[in-house]
């Protein structure tokens, strides 16, 4: 599904992403985690054809995206962390406008409206104008616009920002739920209790390196003691810690 081989990314003389590989299967939900500043948002800019990179190769649904980006986008969608909505516009005012500069319409425009209010419960709010609606309720309304492709692949930029903890989990339900209809999700975080809530897979990246990748469940209960293998959840706060005490001194 993704392909990604020693991707190199430099911003000025500063490294972004350095030798970077990563692979993502097709249906999963594959987490990117790391503190912040990792990586992971120039990453998904990548990949969504936004930011240009020095060196490497991205193959996606096993297309160059250089060569194939037109098309590779037609069948991805962007969650970015900034809500992309119009606050003087309704709910619905806001799914017809973004679906026509798609040019979804008819019978198309009609199924896939009724899934991306459904999915993301906006059902009571439709008439509402965005600008009213709760942090929580805007994050589900910036979903429900993402869906209305009916994307093959979904890239969440770290969608839980701001808002309360009944939200969040809303948010992360629903992400989740997406599985069922075998869409391929790539979820960026800093918190590891999302991607242990969410993701089948995972990878740590720190200052533009995978540091480990594989299976979630592996990876959250692996101990080496010959070789000293922390678990990723150990990991994690190791690198956390490292990189709080860098920032620090």
């Amino acid at each position: 599904m993704i392909r990604i081989t020693h991707l190199t990314k430099y911003y000025r003389a500063v490294p972004a992403l350095q030798d970077f590989n990563m692979k993502i299967s097709k249906g999963v939900i594959f987490g990117l985690l790391g503190p912040n500043g990792a990586g992971k948002t120039t990453l998904i800019s990548i990949l969504n054809g936004l930011t240009p990179f020095q060196k490497g190769d991205v193959e996606i649904f096993g297309m160059s995206l250089q060569k194939n980006l037109r098309q590779i986008r037609k069948r991805c969608t962007l969650v970015p962390q900034s809500l992309a909505l119009y606050e003087n516009l309704t709910v619905m005012e806001n799914l017809h406008f973004f679906a026509g500069i798609q040019k979804i319409t008819g019978s198309t425009l009609q199924n896939n409206l009724e899934h991306a209010i459904s999915v993301n419960r906006l059902q009571r709010v439709l008439a509402q104008k965005a600008g009213t609606l709760s942090g929580g309720q805007k994050r589900r309304l910036n979903i429900a616009i993402g869906l209305l492709n009916t994307p093959e692949i979904l890239y969440f930029d770290e969608p839980t920002i701001g808002i309360d903890p009944e939200s969040r989990n809303e948010i992360l339900e629903t992400i989740h739920s997406l599985k069922k209809e075998n869409q391929t999700v790539i979820y960026t975080s800093h918190y590891m209790e999302e991607i242990e809530k969410i993701c089948d897979e995972a990878a740590i990246i720190n200052h533009g390196e995978v540091i480990r990748q594989g299976d979630l469940k592996t990876m959250l209960h692996e101990t080496d003691d010959s070789t000293q293998t922390l678990n990723l959840e150990s990991l994690f706060i190791q690198l956390t810690r490292d990189n709080q005490e860098g920032a620090d001194a």
